[in-house]
């Protein structure tokens, strides 16, 4: 357990004596700061570091093991007279200018059926990522190297929120979490305001640091010069950043001195999807899948084989 510093706030203490550092200027967006603190080599995660994550390679996946599952087909809708003359009703009854009684009362002296396959394939895979993560140390227990060697990356498990549907999660390796000084600060809980320069007051932005503005006077019935109401003719006002302290909280501690540092994974979960229509008549793609229909066979694997079994003989654009 590492002793936990008091938050700091503006105004919380004294100002020190001599003020910001050699050139050390003003600004509204301030540089980035190299702020990355120390953090020890853990084992089996030699290279991760702070940034960009780094992706871990799986291991290899076992090759299949023994025989195709066996593959049962569902057999195909049968068109007949009934079906035909139903599915002209529905198409009739979805224009409000067709009439109803054609399609109910035509005869209907030959029918073919046509059948449609829509073949999908989904790849549900899984990545995994690692880099070092950091947050403001608030207390509480730290999961350190101490308690033992970090698990490798593909061990620690992680089951998917819902199967076939992209997301990540983002997990914390455990035994990584180290307490290490704030590099943004130095360790103080705050940095030098660069809106003000430290100063605790910006120029005034309603005279323009001038102390008068220019005002309509209806008594004399012209503009006149007058001090300004916001700065009282000094120019400056507080500087809303700091409060007028000249210092501003640590972004990086948020005022705790202090980060805990630890391994954070990501397990990224990536649904691929692929399709394939197998149709011999002129009607576009598009339209057979977005009608419905009945599932022929269907197969969840961690890894599906080709299908070989059934009675279309173009079934080798499945494989």
């Amino acid at each position: 357990m590492t002793a936990v510093h008091p938050e700091w706030r503006p105004g919380m203490d004294p100002r020190p004596q001599g003020g910001p550092p050699p050139g050390f200027q003003m600004s509204e967006n301030p540089p980035p700061m190299n702020s990355d603190p120390a953090y020890p080599p853990m084992p089996g995660y030699e290279g991760v570091g702070f940034g960009q994550a780094r992706p871990m390679p799986p291991p290899p996946m076992p090759p299949p093991q023994g025989d195709p599952p066996p593959q049962t087909f569902t057999d195909l809708a049968k068109l007949d007279e009934e079906a035909c003359r139903s599915a002209m009703i529905q198409h009739v009854s979805e224009h409000c200018c067709y009439g109803s009684k054609p399609a109910k009362e035509m005869s209907i002296m030959q029918f073919e059926g046509i059948t449609a396959l829509h073949y999908v394939l989904e790849t549900f895979g899984e990545g995994r990522n690692t880099k070092t993560a950091r947050e403001p140390y608030r207390g509480g227990p730290v999961d350190g190297p101490e308690n033992g060697q970090p698990p490798p990356p593909w061990v620690i498990p992680c089951a998917p929120n819902q199967m076939f549907h992209s997301h990540n999660i983002v997990k914390e390796v455990p035994h990584t979490s180290v307490i290490q000084p704030c590099g943004g600060c130095d360790q103080r809980g705050w940095n030098w305001c660069h809106r003000c320069g430290a100063d605790g007051r910006i120029r005034c932005g309603t005279c323009g640091g001038d102390g008068v503005c220019s005002v309509y006077s209806a008594q004399e019935k012209r503009h006149v010069r007058r001090q300004c109401h916001r700065c009282h003719g000094s120019g400056q006002v507080r500087c809303s950043k700091c409060g007028g302290d000249g210092r501003i909280t640590c972004s990086e501690c948020q005022g705790y001195r202090m980060l805990r540092c630890y391994i954070e994974l990501t397990v990224s979960f990536t649904n691929h999807k692929d399709d394939y229509i197998l149709e011999t008549t002129d009607m576009p793609d598009e339209l057979v899948r977005e009608v419905g229909g009945t599932i022929v066979f269907e197969d969840v694997q961690m890894q599906v084989f080709p299908i070989t079994m059934y009675q279309v003989k173009e079934n080798q654009n499945f494989n």
